[in-house]
């Protein structure tokens, strides 16, 4: 009996010192979906002296992606966000409570193995791997084969140069569309001048720029000016309506007076004839004077109204052709804007290549003036919220991170190594390094020697 009392003692130690060292050991290490866990759990019987084991609960276990853990007799217990040591204090508590335990038993947690870790970016082989206590960024980049290189020197310079040059002319057609946009834009506000924005006034290249303001400026004014000369063409003709409206107005004022001169002399000549003092041929000889006078008045009238419909028909000529021009510039201005869309996708997609392609050259340069440092970045998920920070070779990867690789082209300096741009951390405290920036060039030696290795 006595023994037994001791072996259960002993049994009770053990589990305190597992309990004991798991908290000291994986106390900075918080609990997360996909961790394996190894969990023993015992009690001791006083009445019997005995150590028990709790079957059903030892074991390996897996966190589940809700953060708990689902245990014979007990349920689930939330175990994510916590340490093992504090899991494993949950599960005595848990235990004690299910089946009603004087005391509570011991229990112990160990990551049998952690969840993985993702690298993608520029590396050989990016994807999912299984984490390592103590991994660093760098041992991350080594496993996942190492950093990017070209199997092909030649092929890969030639798609740079032709992506770099694709580049430029993508440059210069969008110098172009930005300045017809400029244009097409005054002319649809009736603006007497073009406002050039200042992405072409600071353009880089600034002869290309000047040159195509130039242009712009010297088709604006030319079709300004042709507007102009179709409208006063117009309006002179509509000026020569209205003074033929003005003397038809005055002939038609005469033939009026003439009209009323010959009625006083028909019914003057009527009055004689009833009388007997006049013969009939000079009745009729007025009355045809009256009706000559009428038809020649109608004639006025009808040439009034056509020059009024001329007027008119000039006036609205007017309105068409300023319609038609901002019509026409409306049509050109959206389909530069879609242009210049295309453009701006067709520069981001260049780039990127140009991007992959020079990420290829590591190492396989001949011209050292312009050499590539990786920039590594982490992306911890904290609770609800992932933040993403730039990090050194050294920093210390947990799992469940993203580790990112990018490669920059420098400038070398003077002594010929290349200057790796000022560390800037992003607006986030997601993860926690002593240094924070890209990479120096040694980093990519010594990333590509352990890739080989």
């Amino acid at each position: 009996m006595y023994l037994r009392q001791i072996a259960a003692s002993c049994v009770l130690v053990v589990a305190s010192i597992l309990a004991a060292s798991a908290a000291e050991i994986s106390g900075r290490y918080l609990l997360g979906p996909q961790d394996h866990l190894t969990i023993r759990v015992y009690d001791l019987r006083r009445n019997t002296g005995e150590a028990y084991s709790w079957t059903a609960l030892n074991g390996e276990f897996t966190v589940a992606a809700d953060g708990t853990v689902s245990l014979p007799l007990i349920g689930q217990i939330k175990a994510a966000g916590g340490t093992p040591f504090d899991l494993a204090g949950a599960i005595g508590n848990a235990l004690k409570l299910a089946a009603d335990l004087a005391e509570t038993p011991a229990a112990s947690v160990e990551v049998a193995k952690y969840r993985p870790y993702y690298i993608t970016g520029a590396v050989q082989q990016p994807g999912k791997y299984e984490y390592q206590p103590g991994l660093t960024v760098l041992q991350a980049v080594s496993t996942a084969q190492g950093l990017l290189r070209s199997t092909d020197p030649r092929l890969v310079r030639r798609e740079v140069v032709t992506s770099r040059g694709e580049l430029r002319t993508l440059a210069a057609e969008r110098i172009a569309l930005a300045a017809k946009q400029a244009r097409l834009d005054a002319e649809i506000a009736g603006a007497d001048a073009i406002a050039f924005g200042e992405d072409l006034k600071g353009a880089a290249d600034k002869a290309r720029a000047e040159q195509a303001m130039r242009g712009e400026q010297l088709l604006f004014e030319t079709r300004r000016n042709s507007v102009k000369a179709e409208v006063s063409a117009i309006e002179q003709s509509m000026n020569s309506f209205r003074g033929e409206m003005s003397a038809l107005e005055n002939k038609s004022k005469t033939l009026d007076r003439q009209l009323e001169l010959s009625r006083g002399e028909l019914n003057l000549v009527n009055d004689l004839v009833a009388k007997g003092l006049t013969i009939t041929p000079r009745k009729l000889a007025a009355e045809q004077s009256q009706a000559s006078f009428e038809s020649s008045r109608l004639d006025v009238q009808v040439a009034m109204l056509r020059a009024q419909q001329s007027l008119t028909r000039a006036e609205r000529d007017i309105i068409e052709l300023r319609a038609r021009f901002r019509r026409e510039a409306l049509t050109e201005a959206a389909e530069t804007r879609l242009k210049l869309n295309q453009n701006d996708e067709k520069a981001r997609t260049t780039e990127r290549l140009v991007a992959d392609a020079e990420s290829q050259m590591l190492g396989n340069g001949d011209d050292m003036s312009e050499m590539l440092v990786p920039r590594y970045e982490i992306t911890r998920r904290t609770g609800e919220s992932s933040s993403t920070s730039l990090a050194q070779e050294d920093v210390r990867v947990e799992p469940g991170d993203v580790v990112r690789v990018t490669l920059l082209r420098q400038q070398a300096g003077k002594t010929g190594e290349a200057t790796p741009p000022t560390a800037q951390r992003r607006p986030s405290d997601g993860v926690s390094s002593s240094r924070s920036g890209p990479a120096t060039q040694d980093g990519v030696r010594r990333a590509a020697e352990s890739a080989d290795r």
